[in-house]
């Protein structure tokens, strides 16, 4: 089979490897379409040593495809069915697995970091993935592309579970990449009242007028996105502002546009040695802000998103705008990191 492997800074090779044998307890999937993330962009750039990566690792964790072999002891599945891998393995043990909170165990391992993952014609789950639940039935209604976006939709879901967007709320979300036009889609599937999009990326305010369900468009190289909002609302500001983008800027933006009471999610980490960024602390005072961070996903989040795409709740539109075979995954990277596109899909095999 073919696989894409990372071997150090921004060095992939496609190589040929055997197809993995399903381990006692676990299973074997083909992989029928695996999503770039933004986290893939950045792991090739750096090597993946700094993630936590054990190298060389066949990369790629947002994964869709068919079971392919089913190994020793396992029962509830059998080859053909169509699945959606979690990406986390969690321990299921430690304070944070039993309080619910799997995407902050403190044990986590993950495909793609210490698994391999689906850059590949097939990918092993290990015992424990399949104990944990990682491995979810694909609803039908969906393609493979659609139903490989999942895990970063669910890590959307996290988010805004977090900031409790709901039923009339008006919500901010900065940076209009593909997570950015997930909240707004989601944002609006959970009630949000008015959904403001903000991008310094011409191209992708463009690409964002595929979804008519957002509101209102900002190009913040050209106007004040602060001042916006804030016309916008009446002097009130943004119930729930959302920093979908790595920058400090519009970390600081975010809080000065917040209604009281407001909810700021720095949902996109900065880069590091860049993470600190200096906030008016008397603005959270005064106006009674909550702050908070978002980090990865759980099973039952996957589930939910699974259910929300399936039932027609949230559709996905253009939101995928280029599908490839692996063959091409320089082509996908280049066009996943250009700001020119949403997501990117490449399918094994193909």
């Amino acid at each position: 089979m073919q696989a894409l492997r990372l071997y150090g800074p921004s060095d992939l090779r496609l190589e040929d490897l055997p197809i993995p044998k399903a381990p006692a307890g676990g299973l074997v999937v083909k992989v029928e379409a695996c999503a770039i993330c933004g986290s893939d962009l950045r792991n090739v750039r750096a090597g993946g040593s700094s993630h936590g990566m054990d190298l060389p690792i066949t990369i790629g964790h947002e994964i869709a495809g068919i079971i392919h072999e089913v190994g020793e002891g396992v029962g509830g599945f059998e080859p053909g069915q169509k699945v959606v891998l979690a990406t986390i393995i969690a321990c299921g043990r430690c304070r944070y697995c039993l309080r619910g909170m799997q995407n902050q165990c403190n044990q986590k391992t993950a495909l793609s970091y210490q698994y391999d993952g689906g850059f590949a014609e097939y990918v092993a789950v290990p015992p424990a993935h399949l104990a944990g639940g990682g491995v979810l039935i694909m609803p039908e209604g969906l393609t493979f592309p659609e139903a490989s976006i999942t895990e970063p939709f669910s890590c959307v879901l996290n988010g805004q579970e977090l900031s409790q967007v709901g039923l009339g709320d008006v919500v901010c979300v900065m940076g209009a990449g593909p997570i950015g036009i997930m909240h707004c889609l989601l944002a609006k599937a959970r009630g949000a009242s008015k959904v403001f999009l903000v991008e310094v990326v011409t191209d992708r305010l463009e690409l964002s007028k595929a979804f008519p369900k957002i509101d209102i468009r900002i190009d913040s190289t050209r106007e004040d996105p602060v001042e916006r909002v804030l016309a916008e609302t009446q002097g009130a500001g943004a119930d729930v502002i959302i920093v979908a983008a790595p920058s400090g800027e519009a970390q600081v933006q975010a809080i000065r546009m917040a209604a009281k009471r407001g909810r700021i999610n720095l949902f996109g980490g900065l880069p590091k040695g860049k993470s600190e960024t200096t906030f008016d602390s008397n603005v959270i005072h005064y106006r009674e802000l909550f702050v908070h961070g978002t980090s990865d996903s759980t099973i039952p989040q996957m589930m939910t998103i699974l259910d929300l795409m399936a039932s027609g709740q949230i559709r996905l539109g253009n939101l995928i705008s280029k599908v490839l075979p692996l063959s091409k995954f320089q082509e996908g990277f280049d066009l996943a990191g250009s700001g020119k596109t949403l997501k990117v899909i490449l399918e094994p095999g193909k």
